[in-house]
């Protein structure tokens, strides 16, 4: 809340530092850093990954494997890729704009050990869907696709940060939504 104190002629020194401050730090327009910690009303374990600083953008077709975590948290990137439940991998240098953009990755890997069987592949997909479509339709940005290069079955991600499991947890995959969803916004998308 800005409280304001005028005077003949103008705005004092007190407010016009206030209105510097609310803007400079992104007051109601989104962080353009987010948090680098993990807040600690988060229950999961999740890591926060040393950012990559350089967003640069490179061109479509260009493949990255220099990111510091699987999937990537940050780092360089090309085009936007839409939000929303993909059947058909995102690549991954398309997936970390959508983070830049302030919005949250699920990735999901039926061919983790041990591999699921078709009918549990659809399941996992429409659960993880469930949750995804959910809260799409609650305004969040979030992009979830299917993703073969990682250990883990689950992978949440958001700029900077990474939860990975193994079992289903509608919760848990609201809940890192909810949190990280926005945090990083150095565009204004949020």
């Amino acid at each position: 809340m800005l409280v304001a104190f005028w005077i003949v002629g103008g705005i004092t020194a007190a407010v016009a530092a206030v209105i510097i401050g609310f803007v400079a730090f992104g007051g109601g327009g989104g962080s353009s850093t987010g948090f680098t910690a993990v807040p600690a009303d988060y229950p999961h374990p999740v890591q926060a990954i040393p950012r990559i600083e350089s967003r640069r953008h490179f061109p479509v077709g260009e493949v990255r494997n220099d990111y510091n975590s699987n999937p990537p948290t940050s780092g360089e990137h090309t085009v936007l890729a839409d939000f929303g439940i993909h059947d058909v991998p995102v690549v991954k240098e398309s997936v970390i704009h959508n983070m830049e953009h302030g919005g949250v990755a699920v990735w999901y890997n039926c061919n983790a050990s041990p591999p699921l069987a078709a009918e549990q592949c659809t399941e996992l997909r429409n659960s993880l869907g469930q949750v995804v479509s959910s809260e799409i339709g609650a305004g969040q940005q979030v992009l979830m696709t299917p993703y073969e290069n990682m250990e883990d079955r689950i992978a949440l991600t958001a700029w900077g940060f990474l939860d990975a499991f193994d079992e289903f947890d509608a919760e848990r995959v609201r809940k890192f939504i909810e949190t990280f969803e926005c945090n990083y916004n150095p565009e204004g998308f949020c």
